[in-house]
C-alpha cells in the first residue's frame, strides 16, 4: 500500500558535536567528573500527520574520551507530540536524564541522580529571507 506524502512525512537529524567544556556533579556523593573534551550524537526523528499532527523523539548521548577508549557519560531522552498550523505549535515534551557514572562506578540503578521533567507550551517559529 503507498502512503501519500500529503497524509504521512518523516524528518530526521544527526548532528555530532564537541563539549569543550563542562562537568558532572554528584552533590551526594561529593564528585565531580569532568567531561570536557566529551563529544556528542543526537540522533531525532519527527512523524508528521495530514501537515498537522507529529510525534517523535531523540536521543543525546555524550561520550568522553578516555586515552584509546571512549565512555558513555549520559544518554537524554526526548519525546515530543503536539499539532502544528503554520507558525504556531502546541506541544507536548517529556525530557529524561541518565547520567552514566551513576551506573559505571556504583553498580546500582538509582533515581538519585537522574532526572526528568515534562513541557506543555506554545511555540511561534518562521523564517526571514
Amino acid at each position: 500500500m503507498l502512503v501519500d506524502a500529503e497524509i504521512l512525512s518523516a524528518d530526521f537529524g544527526l548532528e555530532l558535536g564537541w563539549l569543550p567544556q563542562g562537568t558532572l556533579r554528584m552533590y551526594e556523593s561529593r564528585r565531580v567528573y569532568d567531561l570536557s573534551n566529551t563529544f556528542y550524537i543526537i540522533m531525532s526523528e519527527r512523524t508528521n500527520i495530514f501537515d498537522h499532527l507529529f510525534a517523535g523523539g531523540s536521543i543525546d548521548v555524550s561520550i568522553h574520551n578516555c586515552g584509546l577508549t571512549f565512555a558513555t557519560e549520559g544518554i537524554n531522552y526526548m519525546f515530543e507530540a503536539g499539532l502544528q498550523f503554520g507558525m504556531l505549535e502546541i506541544f507536548y515534551k517529556h525530557d529524561c536524564i541518565h547520567p552514566a557514572p551513576t551506573y559505571i562506578y556504583y553498580r546500582k540503578i538509582t533515581p538519585l541522580w537522574e532526572a526528568a521533567h515534562d513541557r506543555v507550551g506554545i511555540k511561534i517559529s518562521g523564517r526571514i529571507n
